[in-house]
C-alpha cells in the first residue's frame, strides 16, 4: 500500500545552528518544499554486505574554511523507520569523483560523528528527517565533494539514503561504491543533487531562507488560513528576527520575508482568507478506479490508497488486473495494492482471470524452465553464486514483462558443489548455511550487464526442496534443488527490460550455483569485482508473465570452415557448428570470415601479410591478425608487443599462489613455445595485471617462473618438471600500457622442443585480491590454465582461446 504524506505548510520558527557562514545549502525552508521525491543510497553496512557500502557525494566550492555543522535529509526503504537504527555517521570531503570511488574515507578529510551526537530536527515540517551534527573539517580550496554516510545494518534496519532535491546547482551528485556490489563500477553521476547544508563557524539567520512557496498564509500550520492565523499575526505584531530566529507570523514579502510581524504579514493573511491548503492528489479504489483532486483522509475513508500530494490520475499508477490469492483462487478487477494485502498475486496491467494460471509460481508463465543440460557454447550446468568469501561471485539474468504489475513471488534452481573435490556437496542435503539474496537491476547499463538498482537486496526465507531429479556433470551426477521465496513488491513495466540476481552465501567450502536454462535471449552477467557477461540463461521463475526471449536475442556473424559468414545468435550459430565472432558485430567486421593476414615469424626473419594458415604450413609462428614486421619481436618469441600494449586483448586469466587458506585455488597461466634447436632462456617476461582486489604488484612478494614438458605436467603440480625457480624482485621494465611488464632473469638451456612456460605471482587474495596475466592478440591462440588441486572446478587443466602476454628472450 502507497505510504501516506501530508506536507505541512506552516511557518514554523527554527533554531540556529551554532554556524553562520552556509558553504552549501541544498535543503532550504523547514517546511521541505525545497526537497525532490527520491532517496539515493548513503549506506555503510555490516560487515556481510561490505560490497555495497555507498554514499552520495555533491560538489561544493571551499575557500579552506572549517566545517563546523553539517545536516542532510535522510531517508530509507526496505525496513527502515527513522534514524534510530543509525549507529553513527562518516562525514568525508573528496577531492573528485575517482577519490570516493577508490575508498569511502574521504582522501582530504574524515570524521566520524556518533549517532549520540547527531539531532533530529524537532521543527523539520518536510519529508523524512532532517539530521544535524558538528563536524571539525577543514574544507580545500576550490571544487570538492562532501558526503555523510550513515551506518545502518540492513538485516535491521533496512536502507538509508539522502534525499534528492530542488535547489542544486545544477551539478548531478555521485554514487561511489569502491566494493562494486552495486554493479555500476566505483562510481557514477546520481540521479539528483544531494539534500546537504554546510555551515562554519558562527550563526546562521534563518531569515536568509525562502519561505514557502504556497500557502505561505497558513501560519499555524492548520491547513485552512482563517482567524487563527490571524491572531497569531496580532499576537506577535512588531517582533523582528535577532539573527537566530524567524518570528512566527513573518511570511511577507516573497520570496525570504523581511524578518518582522508587520502590516505585510497581515495583508497577506487577508489576501488568502479562507485559503484550504490540505494537500490533495489521486485516490485509487482497490478496484482500481481514480478518482482526481482527494484529500489523503477523504481516500482513506473510502478505502483507497493516497498516491501522493499532486498525484493526477493521467499519471497512470492506478492499474486493475487479475490476482492470484492461492492455486485455486483467482480475483478479476483488482488493483496491485489490494492484491498484496490479501497476500495474492498481481499478474498484470489489464490481465483476466480466465487468461491466467494461479497454479504454483514454478510452473508460470513467467519462466525459464531449467531441463538439466548445459548451455551456452561451453555447456555450463550452472554459475556459483555466492558472496561466500572463498567464491565471492553474483549472478543475474534479464526479463521482460508482457505486462505491467509487480513481482513479488521468485522461484529457481540450483545445486551445490564443492569444488576441492570436485564433489557434489548437496548430495545429502542443502549446502553449508543458506542465506539467499534477491536484487532486481533496470537495464540501463551497456544491455549486457546490470544497470541502476531498482529494488533491493532483499534478504529472503527460501523454502528449499530436492527436486529428485540430478543434474549430469563431468563429476558425476548432482542433485537439483528447486527453491521459491516471497519478498516486498517490485513495480515493473511492460515491454521494459530488467535484471534479476539470485545469490546464496554459504559457509566453509560448499558453494551455491544457479542453473542454467535454455536458450532465451542467451544472456546473463556474474559479478566478481566487476559484471563480465555470459551466453547462457538462468533457470527461474516470477510471479508475471515474461517474453520467451526475454530481452531480446543478440545476432553477430557466425563464420563456417568454408569461410562464409551468416548472422545469427550465438546458439544458433552452435548448433550450426560455426564459430560465432561476437554480439552486434557484422560480416564485415570480420572480414567476411576470411583469413586476415598479419606477421609471420621465422628464427631469424619475418614475413608480412600471411595469413595463419600459410604461417603455420611454413612453419613460422604467426604474431595475429593485422600485424607486421614492424611492430613484432620475431626473434626473441615475443607475445607482449609494443610498450604501449597496444597487442593486448583487454582479458586477464588467472595466475597465482594464494595463502594457504586457499591454495585449492593455486592455479598457473601456461603458453607454448617451440624451439628448433637447443636454446639459452636468458629471461621471461611477462603482462601482470590483476581484479577483485589487486592494485599493482607491490602486493606481489615473489614469482614462479615454471617451465612444463606438457600440459598435464603443470596440471599434476606448479612446479616445472622441466625447470623451476621462484624470484623476488623483478625488473621493472617500460610500459604504458594496462597492468605491469616485468622481468624476470634465468638461466637454461633447452633441448629442442616444444615447451610450455608460466609466470606465477605470489599474492595474498584476502588483503590484494587476485593476479593474472594480460591476454594477447599475438601467438598461435592458444593457452591453457593449470589448477591441481582443483579449487576452480574445471578439473586440472583447461585450455583457453588467445595467448598470454609472455615474451622468451634467448641467447
Amino acid at each position: 500500500m502507497n505510504k501516506l504524506t501530508c506536507t505541512v505548510a506552516a511557518v514554523l520558527t527554527t533554531s540556529g545552528f551554532s554556524v553562520a557562514d552556509v558553504l552549501i545549502d541544498q535543503i532550504g525552508d523547514m517546511d521541505g518544499t525545497g526537497i525532490a521525491d527520491n532517496i539515493m543510497a548513503s549506506q555503510d553496512f555490516e560487515a556481510g554486505f561490505d560490497v555495497y557500502d555507498v554514499v552520495i557525494a555533491d560538489n561544493f566550492t571551499g575557500d579552506g574554511a572549517s566545517i563546523a555543522n553539517v545536516e542532510m535529509v535522510l531517508g530509507g526503504w526496505n525496513g527502515f523507520t527513522d534514524p534510530s537504527s543509525v549507529s553513527g555517521y562518516s562525514a568525508n570531503l573528496y577531492s573528485n569523483p575517482d577519490a570516493a570511488g577508490a575508498s569511502l574515507t574521504g582522501d582530504l578529510a574524515s570524521e566520524f560523528v556518533d549517532a549520540a551526537d547527531a539531532t533530529t530536527s524537532p521543527d523539520w515540517a518536510g519529508a523524512n528527517f532532517l539530521i544535524g551534527m558538528g563536524t571539525n573539517l577543514a574544507s580545500s580550496t576550490g571544487t570538492q565533494y562532501f558526503g555523510l554516510i550513515p551506518s545502518n545494518d540492513f538485516a535491521t534496519g533496512g536502507q538509508t539514503g539522502c534525499a534528492d532535491t530542488n535547489l542544486g546547482d545544477g551539478v548531478a551528485a555521485i554514487q561511489a561504491n569502491p566494493g562494486g556490489g552495486f554493479g555500476f563500477g566505483a562510481w557514477q553521476d546520481a540521479p539528483g543533487e544531494a539534500a546537504y547544508r554546510l555551515h562554519n563557524d558562527g550563526v546562521v539567520d534563518p531569515c536568509n531562507f525562502p519561505l514557502p512557496e504556497s500557502c505561505t498564509a497558513d501560519v499555524d500550520g492548520d491547513m485552512i488560513v482563517a482567524v487563527s492565523d490571524l491572531l497569531t499575526i496580532i499576537g506577535n505584531w512588531g517582533e523582528c528576527g535577532d539573527g537566530t530566529f524567524r518570528p512566527i507570523g513573518d511570511v511577507a514579502p516573497m520570496p525570504n520575508g523581511d524578518c518582522c510581524v508587520n502590516v505585510g504579514d497581515l495583508l497577506t493573511v487577508i489576501g488568502a482568507w479562507g485559503d484550504d491548503c490540505t494537500p490533495k492528489g489521486a485516490c485509487c479504489s482497490d478496484a482500481g478506479l481514480c478518482s482526481d483532486d482527494t484529500t489523503p483522509d477523504d481516500c482513506l475513508a473510502s478505502g483507497g490508497v493516497y498516491l501522493g500530494d499532486g498525484s493526477l490520475c493521467s499519471d497512470g499508477d492506478c492499474i486493475s488486473g487479475a490476482c492470484c490469492i492461492d492455486t485455486l483462487t483467482c480475483l478479476d478487477g483488482v488493483s496491485p495494492w489490494y492484491c498484496t494485502d490479501f497476500g495474492g498475486s498481481f499478474r498484470g496491467e489489464g490481465s483476466v482471470c480466465a487468461d491466467v494460471s494461479c497454479e504454483a509460481n514454478c510452473q508460470a508463465a513467467g519462466c525459464q524452465l531449467a531441463d538439466l543440460g548445459g548451455h551456452g557454447a561451453d555447456g555450463i550446468i550452472g554459475a556459483t553464486s555466492d558472496t561466500n568469501p572463498d567464491a565471492g561471485y553474483i549472478v543475474a539474468d534479464t526479463f521482460n514483462p508482457t505486462a505491467s504489475g509487480v513481482v513479488s513471488n521468485v522461484c529457481w534452481w540450483g545445486m551445490y558443489i564443492d569444488f576441492s573435490g570436485p564433489s557434489d556437496c548437496g548430495a545429502t542435503g542443502p549446502g553449508t548455511g543458506d542465506s539467499f539474496t534477491i536484487s532486481y537491476y533496470l537495464d540501463d547499463s551497456s544491455s549486457a550487464i546490470p544497470g541502476t538498482l531498482l529494488a533491493g537486496p532483499f534478504e529472503v526465507s527460501a523454502s528449499v526442496n530436492a527436486t529428485g531429479d540430478v543434474i549430469p556433470s563431468s563429476i558425476g551426477d548432482i542433485v537439483q534443488y528447486e527453491y521459491s521465496a516471497s519478498h516486498p513488491a517490485v513495480n515493473v513495466e511492460s515491454g521494459s527490460c530488467y535484471w534479476i540476481s539470485i545469490s546464496n552465501q554459504t559457509t566453509a567450502t560448499c558453494f551455491w550455483l544457479w542453473e542454467t536454462a535454455p536458450p532465451g535471449d542467451s544472456r546473463s552477467a556474474q559479478d566478481n569485482g566487476g559484471w563480465g557477461e555470459s551466453d547462457y540463461d538462468l533457470a527461474f521463475c516470477v510471479d508475471i508473465d515474461i517474453a520467451a526471449d526475454a530481452c531480446g536475442i543478440y545476432t553477430g556473424p557466425c563464420c563456417f570452415l568454408d569461410d562464409t559468414c551468416e548472422m545469427m545468435s550465438a546458439a544458433d550459430c552452435l548448433a550450426a557448428e560455426g564459430e560465432y565472432k561476437g554480439d552486434n558485430l557484422t560480416c564485415a567486421d570480420v572480414n567476411d570470415c576470411l583469413p586476415i593476414p598479419g606477421a609471420c615469424c621465422f628464427a631469424d626473419s619475418c614475413l608480412d601479410n600471411t595469413t595463419d594458415q600459410d604461417c603455420a604450413a611454413f612453419g613460422g609462428l604467426f604474431m595475429g591478425d593485422g600485424t607486421d614486421c614492424n611492430n613484432v619481436e620475431c626473434a626473441n618469441t615475443d607475445q607482449v608487443g609494443p610498450s604501449d600494449g597496444s597487442m593486448l586483448d583487454g582479458n586477464i586469466t588467472a595466475s597465482q599462489i594464494f595463502e594457504a587458506a586457499n591454495e585449492a585455488y593455486n592455479i598457473a597461466t601456461l603458453d607454448n613455445f617451440s624451439f628448433d634447436s637447443e636454446t639459452t632462456i636468458t629471461s621471461i617476461e611477462a603482462v601482470i595485471d590483476g581484479w577483485n582486489g589487486y592494485s599493482d604488484i607491490s602486493s606481489i612478494t615473489n614469482y614462479t617462473v615454471s617451465i612444463y614438458s606438457s600440459t598435464a605436467a603443470a596440471g599434476g603440480d606448479l612446479v616445472g618438471d622441466v625447470y623451476s625457480v621462484d624470484i623476488v624482485t623483478p625488473d621493472i621494465l617500460t610500459w604504458t600500457g594496462e597492468g605491469e611488464l616485468i622481468g624476470l632473469n634465468v638461466n637454461v638451456v633447452l633441448p629442442a622442443g616444444e615447451y610450455y612456460f608460466a609466470v606465477i605471482p605470489w599474492n595474498d587474495f584476502s588483503t590484494a585480491g587476485q593476479t593474472g596475466i594480460a591476454g594477447s592478440t599475438l601467438g598461435d591462440g592458444s593457452f591453457w590454465q593449470a589448477n591441481p588441486n582443483g579449487g576452480f572446478g574445471f578439473g586440472t587443466v583447461q585450455e583457453g582461446t588467445g595467448n598470454a602476454a609472455y615474451r622468451i628472450n634467448t641467447q
